[in-house]
């Protein structure tokens, strides 16, 4: 379009912007132009007259409303939260302030995999009047999209619009079988329990098949038949599905046949291990063919008056959090069930407090001792007494004690270390905050540091001289937001005043279910030479005199799948270690590792947290 010379001197005399011009001259004003402009506007001397003008023709309908009146419109807000392998229920966008609904759509940006547009994953230009974006997302990030919509007789999109989607979680991986279902053999009316293990993200659905055909209503990892005949003989599979695919079980045999007159007892049907609220009902099952006697026990001791085949708690307590298992016997002979783990979920209101190790070292020998806060970091005061020790009547003590905090990397990284504490105004501060017995002078040769904690981190206590030490672990701070998860000792276990004793304090409201394990067998599997062949593990309180409260010289199987939830390395299938799970009232505890039948060496005693 050409203008005359005296015309474009009357476009300079109105000092408004060319292009708002020209959108006013050919009626198709872009509103939020109008708004970013109005200043300039207003300061010229049409300014009023302009604006009077674009008002009324907004009341006409002059203003072409898809340019800039709209608004996007969706049923979910921005940002878009979904989550790794979870299916995003539809999210719908169109736009509202249009006098017809959009007919294209233009959509750029980062689209999160998993997830499509209108059915389709890739983005670029879409002939529909609503926008849908559905699927399930396989992989964690942060995307964006940008969206503008018009109709197909008017070619000028509306703004685009930024939408934000968040995918949180892990990647989707592939269901693995960790624990097939094994074949077994039973006498008809037997009761029978197929189980199995599945890794994989996000949390398979099963379905036990029966020779390749769906069992109705069989759909947990653990299949229970009761009540077996020859008809129910057969091979089962167990498939896993996600959203990563499906893995289908090696097949598990089940052989029916008739039950041998006078045999001992055969197990068939095992307690399952339970993790349930407090106050909720929990039932423990056993079977077995014989007729055989029942008793059930918690921890190894006899449970009185628990001699059915159920074992029912009609509301947890936080003193039922034990292992329990059944012995049965007839006249023929006696079997024992596998053990069922009961865990009572608590509060986290009571804490792990502090650790002490107190031990014999020889000159340069080292002491590991493992800590874990979770949530953040902390102070903790380390000490590593010899002569404060000393100065309270217990002889043989180390002169000299050295210490060290490292990370727990691979090679570890040492971030702290003291030699003598020399009167540190922090940590003497923090020895009265916390009670921790005073070192005898500032020239003392203990060693100490108040130091912050993250994480994992391993301190390494040794001295150039033999002798007696304790090394202790304080938590500085104040709540449980952050706390110690796990504490952990590693020693030569002796006999007599040289075994290994590892004491805790828990503070706080209610009680603490705790997770105790002593490691002989299964550290020298991870290359720790000497190590103890049979631990024994014993917990007492510190009262005067002291009570034992539980013990174990070999762990149950069914900890296992607990061991792993918590990160802790595997124990050897049929190895001597020794674990016990407890749940303690606030209060100050001894764990005591020794041999059995005096055996000595190497062991790693550990305490965790459970829910």
């Amino acid at each position: 379009m050409r203008f005359s010379t005296s015309f474009r001197r009357r476009l300079q005399l109105l000092n408004l912007p060319g292009a708002l011009l020209l959108l006013l001259l050919q009626r198709t004003p872009v509103l939020r132009l109008l708004v970013a402009t109005e200043p300039a506007v207003v300061a010229a001397p049409a300014g009023a007259v302009l604006k009077s003008s674009v008002a009324g023709l907004v009341g006409l309908g002059a203003l072409h409303s898809r340019a800039g009146a709209t608004e996007l419109v969706t049923n979910e807000p921005s940002p878009l939260r979904a989550t790794v392998g979870v299916a995003v229920s539809t999210a719908a966008f169109s736009l509202s302030g249009t006098q017809t609904q959009p007919s294209i759509w233009n959509v750029t940006g980062s689209l999160p995999p998993g997830l499509s547009i209108n059915g389709r994953a890739t983005l670029g230009t879409f002939a529909a009047s609503v926008l849908e974006l559905t699927g399930t997302p396989t992989a964690a990030g942060t995307f964006q999209l940008g969206i503008s919509g018009s109709d197909r007789g008017y070619t000028s999109p509306s703004l685009p619009y930024t939408i934000t989607v968040v995918a949180a979680g892990t990647p989707a991986t592939f269901p693995v079988f960790s624990t097939q279902p094994v074949s077994v053999t039973v006498a008809a009316g037997a009761s029978v329990t197929l189980t199995a293990a599945v890794a994989g993200s996000p949390a398979p659905t099963y379905q036990w098949r029966r020779f390749g055909s769906n069992l109705g209503g069989q759909t947990s990892a653990t299949l229970i038949l009761t009540n077996v005949q020859p008809a129910d003989a057969g091979a089962y599979t167990l498939v896993a599905t996600n959203s990563a695919g499906t893995a289908t079980s090696n097949a598990a045999i089940l052989t029916v046949t008739s039950a041998p007159a006078g045999a001992a007892p055969v197990v068939t049907l095992q307690p399952v291990s339970i993790t349930a609220a407090l106050g909720a009902p929990v039932v423990l099952t056993v079977a077995a063919t014989g007729a055989p006697t029942i008793q059930w026990r918690k921890n190894g001791v006899n449970l009185p008056g628990a001699t059915a085949a159920t074992l029912a708690f009609s509301a947890l307590t936080a003193a039922d959090t034990a292992s329990y298992d059944a012995v049965l016997t007839n006249a023929a002979g006696t079997e024992f069930s596998g053990t069922a783990v009961v865990i009572a979920t608590t509060p986290l209101t009571a804490r792990l407090r502090n650790l002490s190790v107190r031990t014999t070292l020889a000159a340069e020998q080292i002491l590991f001792v493992g800590l874990n806060l979770a949530g953040g970091s902390k102070d903790v005061l380390l000490r590593a007494a010899g002569p404060g020790l000393g100065a309270l009547g217990v002889g043989g003590t180390m002169a000299d004690p050295r210490l060290a905090v490292f990370t727990t990397d691979a090679p570890p990284v040492q971030i702290a270390q003291n030699n003598d504490w020399s009167g540190n105004a922090a940590v003497r501060a923090a020895n009265a905050a916390l009670g921790a017995f005073p070192f005898p002078s500032d020239a003392s040769l203990d060693a100490a540091l108040l130091t912050p904690i993250a994480g994992g981190r391993t301190v390494q206590v040794s001295g150039p001289t033999a002798g007696g030490v304790i090394v202790e672990a304080y938590d500085n701070g104040s709540g449980n937001a952050v706390r110690f998860t796990s504490l952990s000792a590693r020693n030569l276990v002796g006999t007599g005043a040289d075994l290994l004793f590892v004491g805790f304090t828990i503070d706080g409201p209610g009680t603490k279910n705790l997770l105790f394990r002593a490691a002989g067998p299964s550290l020298g599997a991870l290359g720790v030479p000497n190590t103890l062949v049979d631990p024994k593990l014993e917990l007492f309180t510190t009262s005067t005199p002291a009570a034992k409260i539980a013990e174990n010289d070999t762990y149950a199987a069914a900890l296992a799948p607990l061991f792993r939830t918590l990160g802790a390395f595997d124990f050897v299938p049929g190895a001597k270690d020794a674990a016990l799970v407890l749940s303690l009232p606030a209060g100050s505890y001894t764990v005591q590792v020794s041999g059995a039948n005096n055996g000595t060496g190497d062991a790693i005693v550990e305490v965790y947290e459970l829910p």
